[in-house]
């Protein structure tokens, strides 16, 4: 079957790193505010959605965007999982609201005949009908839609602009010719901490500043006590082997140890065994 060609343009959306490359960035529980340029040939008014899911999800979420200025509409999610997100914004033209713009102005311009414009809402409503088959929506629509057939001018400008036909026809769309931005960008949501986390770091093996044998990280349960108390949220052990004899660093980092300096745990040199006094 033949489709309708996809004539809406969808430009500039962000927020993107580096046009998609690399995912955007949030914690569980923030907001991602999502922008793009949509537009269209001609004159017909377009409608936008923001649509997310988490990667793996069938499904998409979706809300509907608002027009900020010129060619640019926002819309907003919130991302509550701590896992990894693709968007996209998807768009079409909005053939009901250009109607319903095209026949107020001709109805305040005093145009009578306005046979054409009313058979063309009549057939608009009627196909949003036959998109809410078997159900309470799609039967007011057959409502509506005849109603607009055999009223008079002043009848169907104030029926074409009833809240009521406006979320009906809202909610059942003709998308079948929709654009959507792809490839879909991603966005990691970390948990919360992940934004503002201390972390903490101790050597477990001289947790207890003694002499005669090295700590175990059962001594060092105090430490990371303190380390909770004083607000941190991470604890950062650097590595616990014991320092061997070879390529011992000394003072400040020098790469000669004198003797008597203790030199750092970051290289084991010639150490293969484990630490001789436990």
């Amino acid at each position: 079957m033949l489709r309708a060609f996809p004539s809406a343009v969808i430009e500039n959306l962000q927020p993107l790193v580096d046009g998609g490359r690399y995912p955007v960035k949030r914690v569980v529980g923030e907001d991602l505010a999502v922008e793009a340029d949509v537009f269209k040939d001609g004159h017909d008014v377009v409608a936008a959605v923001l649509k997310w899911r988490a990667l793996g999800e069938p499904a998409w979420h979706e809300t509907n965007m608002v027009h900020v200025e010129n060619d640019r509409w926002r819309g907003v999610c919130t991302l509550y999982e701590n896992t990894t997100y693709e968007y996209t914004v998807e768009a079409w033209a909005d053939t009901f609201s250009g109607w319903q713009h095209e026949f107020a102005a001709k109805f305040k311009a005093g145009i009578t005949n306005l046979t054409s414009e009313t058979l063309e809402g009549a057939a608009l409503v009627e196909a949003a009908a036959q998109r809410a088959p078997n159900s309470p929506d799609g039967q007011r629509l057959r409502e509506i839609s005849e109603s607009i057939r055999t009223s008079e001018p002043a009848e169907i400008n104030a029926l074409a602009r009833s809240g009521e036909l406006e979320v009906l026809m809202a909610t059942y769309p003709d998308r079948s010719a929709a654009t959507q931005y792809a490839p879909p960008p991603r966005v990691t949501v970390d948990r919360v901490q992940a934004r503002t986390a201390a972390w903490y770091e101790f050597f477990p093996r001289s947790a207890e500043g003694r002499g005669d044998k090295g700590s175990t990280f059962r001594d060092c349960l105090p430490r990371v006590d303190d380390a909770k108390a004083m607000g941190f949220d991470v604890i950062y052990f650097p590595p616990i082997h014991p320092i061997g004899f070879a390529n011992r660093k000394g003072r400040d980092n020098s790469v000669t140890s004198e003797p008597g300096e203790p030199g750092v745990p970051y290289a084991i040199g010639n150490r293969h065994i484990g630490a001789p006094n436990g």
